[in-house]
C-alpha cells in the first residue's frame, strides 16, 4: 500500500516538476524576447524579474520535496553520477541567481540597460540549461525508479 502510495505521489510530483519547468522557460523566453527586442521599460523588466524570482523559488521548494525520495542506488550508475554532479552545478547556480537578484533592481536596470541586458542573458541561459537537464533528468529517473511508466 504504501510502495503504490509512494509512487503515485511521485508520478504526481514529476509531472508537476515538469510543468514547473514549461512555466519558467516560458518566462525566461518572454524576459529575453523583451531585452532584445528593447520592448520592455525598465520597471516591466523588473516586474517580469521578479515574477520569474517567485516561480523559481515556489519551483525549488517543491523540487526539493519530490527529489528528497529519490534513492540514488536504484538508479542506473550515469544517472547517479548526473545527479551528484547536478546537485553541485545547482547550489552555485542559485548563489549567482540569488547575487543576480540581489543586484539588479529597477533603479540599477534603468542606469545600466546593456550591463542588464548582458547579465541577465548570461544567467538566464544558464537557468534553461539547467531546466532543459532536470527536465531528461526527472523524466529518466521517473521512469527508472516506477514514478511514471513508459
Amino acid at each position: 500500500m504504501f510502495s503504490n502510495r509512494h509512487f503515485n505521489l511521485q508520478r504526481v510530483g514529476f509531472a508537476r516538476l515538469v510543468e514547473d519547468h514549461i512555466l519558467i522557460e516560458s518566462s525566461i523566453s518572454a524576459l529575453l524576447d523583451d531585452l532584445r527586442d528593447e520592448a520592455a521599460s525598465p520597471h516591466e523588466l523588473s516586474v517580469q524579474l521578479d515574477a520569474l524570482a517567485v516561480i523559481i523559488r515556489k519551483h525549488l521548494r517543491e523540487e526539493s520535496d519530490v527529489i528528497q525520495n529519490i534513492r540514488l542506488e536504484t538508479l542506473p550508475d550515469t544517472w547517479r553520477a548526473t545527479w551528484i554532479e547536478g546537485e553541485a552545478a545547482l547550489l552555485q547556480l542559485k548563489v549567482d541567481w540569488s547575487d543576480f537578484l540581489d543586484h539588479w533592481t529597477e533603479c540599477r536596470i534603468a542606469n545600466d540597460m546593456p550591463g542588464f541586458s548582458d547579465a541577465a542573458s548570461a544567467i538566464l541561459a544558464r537557468l534553461s540549461d539547467r531546466v532543459k537537464t532536470e527536465t531528461q533528468c526527472f523524466y529518466k529517473t521517473a521512469l527508472s525508479t516506477g514514478g511514471i511508466e513508459y
